[in-house]
């Protein structure tokens, strides 16, 4: 296969989950209610088709499952998931070799791009990762939540590449693994223990790991 692109997701995959959950434990202790009511949202609005207005249907999902106005409902999400959340990340430091393999594949002549959830705010910056994508794009802005195919469909049409020509690497099997393969990408799964994923045409939990496998198979072209 000839890769042009390479995209990735942000959460769990360009850091570590295990340090993000440890240090955000105040904050599900503070927001463990709001946590649970936003996870169902999350769940539930994966599951629906067509989605008009994104956020608004957001709100009005977390509103009945927390006895909320509409606009109480906006103003919890933005304030306890869209500001202080973010602000967990703070500090945190990528996986290890992540920073020299992007620079490498950039080098190469590689595209680069994000394709995340949640929105991306400050968290790459925060991160040191901000000035290295070609392209970065919060599913939430598209109006679909992974694994539906319109993020990643619209990831392709960015570049005017074809399916096949993508690369796309998660750390969720289902929603980032699953959902690109769906559409033709190639995908490629960050998972540190042994586990069945046939939808994964790789998977590693060494970035230079992926970084050699993405060498090898180029060079077969």
């Amino acid at each position: 296969m000839k890769l042009k692109l390479v995209a990735f997701d942000v959460d769990g995959t360009l850091y570590p989950n295990g340090i993000m959950y440890l240090r955000s434990l105040p904050f599900g202790i503070a927001h463990f209610r709001k946590l649970l009511a936003f996870a169902r949202v999350r769940k539930r609005i994966r599951t629906i088709k067509p989605v008009h207005d994104f956020y608004r249907l957001q709100a009005e999902l977390f509103a009945s499952y927390m006895d909320l106005s509409v606009s109480e409902a906006k103003e919890q999400i933005q304030r306890v998931f869209y500001s202080q959340w973010e602000e967990v990340v703070l500090d945190i430091k990528p996986y290890p070799y992540l920073l020299d393999v992007l620079l490498h594949l950039k080098s190469k002549g590689y595209k680069l791009a994000i394709l995340s959830d949640f929105p991306i705010g400050n968290k790459l910056k925060y991160l040191g990762l901000d000035s290295i994508w070609d392209a970065a794009y919060s599913c939430e802005e598209i109006g679909y939540l992974k694994p539906n195919p319109e993020p990643f469909k619209l990831l392709a049409a960015h570049f005017e590449v074809q399916p096949h020509e993508v690369l796309y690497v998660g750390n969720n099997y289902r929603y980032d693994i699953e959902g690109a393969k769906r559409v033709g990408f190639h995908t490629a799964y960050l998972h540190r223990l042994p586990t069945w994923c046939p939808a994964a045409d790789f998977r590693f939990s060494d970035y230079r790991q992926l970084l050699k496998w993405v060498e090898s198979i180029q060079e077969k072209e």
